[in-house]
């Protein structure tokens, strides 16, 4: 398949809030396709799917979603286990009347997308980008201490160190990155410290997914955290689950090999008959 999805103009964004005890902010980009949610990793926002975006416009009703504690949505002092992520997502589709949904979630977003809890009807797909399913610890606690301490200090310094996580990544991305970080709450790095043996224990999740899940993997060589070792495991878990290897792409998947990503989640879901 050598088709790729062209990126189009930037759709109609409208924003819009889901509160059911914490406010959810989201982005909406009206359009006849099913609905598909983007939930960003750990620090980020919804402005990082802005190149997927572009290519997905076309297929789907998008809504890009601030998980709780970052970009504009409600930041509580603490509450950031993945069962508070999903049990927002899971009030955002209710309060949104969403049937037939694809979730799309990156690193953190895509262990949250496998904890929430909805049948196929409600949502048909899952789509992983190089998640953390680590079995339970958090892959490099001294990591996120340092990012702890440094989204205190000036965001070039943090820019720096984010670097070193994300090879061949570009000044412009690391600096949005960086300010991303800054703007989220300590509580969702603290309430990761605090549960660094079984924060990411996903087994039972897995095991209860009903709905088709594709697990992206990126490349090692350029950042990509889910080992091969860990895929296969999952894969043993899902009911119904595949994995698909991206060459040369970093850990945000959409991010670095945009077009490919979307090429490869049309494909997935169905939304373009032009890729059967």
């Amino acid at each position: 398949m050598d088709s790729m999805p062209s990126p189009q103009p930037s759709p109609r964004n409208i924003h819009g809030r889901v509160d059911a005890g914490v406010g959810i902010h989201y982005v909406e980009m009206p359009a006849e396709g099913p609905p598909l949610l983007l939930l960003h990793g750990i620090g980020m926002d919804w402005r990082v799917w802005q190149a997927t975006i572009r290519r997905l416009s076309p297929y789907f009703h998008l809504y890009a979603l601030d998980l709780r504690g970052h970009g504009q949505s409600d930041k509580p002092r603490h509450g950031y286990s993945l069962a508070h992520y999903a049990a927002d997502v899971e009030d955002v589709i209710d309060a949104l009347g969403l049937n037939g949904t694809v979730i799309v979630g990156s690193s953190l977003g895509g262990a949250v997308a496998v904890a929430v809890e909805a049948p196929v009807d409600l949502v048909t797909h899952r789509i992983l980008v190089d998640p953390p399913l680590t079995g339970g610890p958090v892959r490099d606690a001294a990591m996120f201490e340092q990012i702890l301490r440094l989204k205190h200090e000036p965001p070039a310094l943090l820019a720096d160190f984010l670097a070193a996580q994300n090879p061949g990544a570009s000044r412009f991305l690391l600096d949005a990155m960086s300010d991303m970080w800054h703007e989220a709450s300590d509580g969702v790095i603290e309430d990761v410290l605090a549960d660094v043996n079984d924060y990411f224990q996903l087994d039972p999740a897995l095991e209860s997914v009903d709905s088709p899940v594709l697990l992206m993997q990126a490349d090692r060589a350029f950042g990509g955290t889910l080992t091969g070792e860990q895929a296969q495991h999952a894969l043993t878990k899902l009911r119904n689950g595949r994995l698909v290897s991206v060459p040369g792409a970093g850990h945000a998947i959409h991010a670095t090999k945009p077009a490919e990503f979307a090429r490869l989640v049309l494909e997935f879901t169905g939304a373009d008959p032009a890729l059967d």
